[in-house]
């Protein structure tokens, strides 16, 4: 389970478990992670998790968040990563990145071990340059806002051009979108009812959205468009 580790100066001084799927934080009692800093809004910033992956966005802050020394407006957060709040510091870290390197160190040892016997009892063996992993192409789509509340938005088209995108009103109805290279994931964030795909609950779960799909929740009917690749 992935974890933050808060710190001040230097010296840690608690730790919190990312174990649901949107975690607050801020200076007002009631968030998931109550910092005493006055340069702190009262909801600064948030953490969503969705699938494997944990994303920290700034909640329109008065000072704003940074993550490893730049401004952050909303990113994927990565092993060893720091968000830092003021004078306070998150160190993000990811117990399943930290389990698979040790793993990944134990098997390369081994393989050296191996390819340097193999070495010793074998001929000089012409080796080629490596190949550049194929850089993944990610999907484009479209949102387009049916219904809204207040009839907010209603016919609206929206790029789904950045890692994700929040529909719903934090705290109470929440989903994501989220691009991924194999295609758009939908997430239930927070809130009591679970997002419908063509009348269907996703549950607590997610789901990998088709072109054409009707998306709804609470107040809110979006219809997702997957556009063609561009060449």
């Amino acid at each position: 389970m992935a974890k933050l580790i808060l710190s001040l100066n230097g010296t840690v001084i608690n730790q919190f478990f990312i174990d649901k799927p949107s975690l607050t934080i801020g200076r007002e009692q009631g968030n998931d992670i109550v910092i005493d800093d006055a340069v702190l809004s009262r909801q600064h910033a948030r953490v969503l998790t969705v699938e494997k992956d944990q994303i920290v966005e700034d909640l329109q802050s008065s000072n704003g968040t940074l993550l490893n020394g730049r401004p952050l407006t909303r990113q994927i957060l990565q092993h060893g990563d720091v968000i830092q709040l003021g004078s306070h510091h998150l160190r993000y870290m990811s117990t399943r990145v930290a389990a698979d390197a040790d793993l990944e160190r134990t098997m390369i040892i081994k393989g050296l071990s191996r390819m340097a016997e193999a070495a010793a009892q074998a001929a000089p063996v012409a080796v080629g340059p490596a190949a550049r992993p194929a850089k993944a192409r990610l999907p484009e789509g479209c949102i387009t806002v049916r219904a809204g509340p207040g009839h907010s938005g209603c016919g609206e088209t929206l790029r789904l051009d950045r890692v994700i995108a929040t529909f719903g009103t934090p705290g109470e109805q929440l989903l994501v979108i989220a691009r991924r290279p194999q295609g758009y994931v939908l997430s239930h964030v927070e809130g009591p009812q679970t997002p419908r795909v063509n009348g269907q609950s996703i549950g607590s779960g997610s789901h990998t959205l088709c072109d054409g799909e009707l998306i709804e929740m609470a107040d809110w009917r979006l219809e997702f468009r997957l556009a063609a690749f561009n060449p």
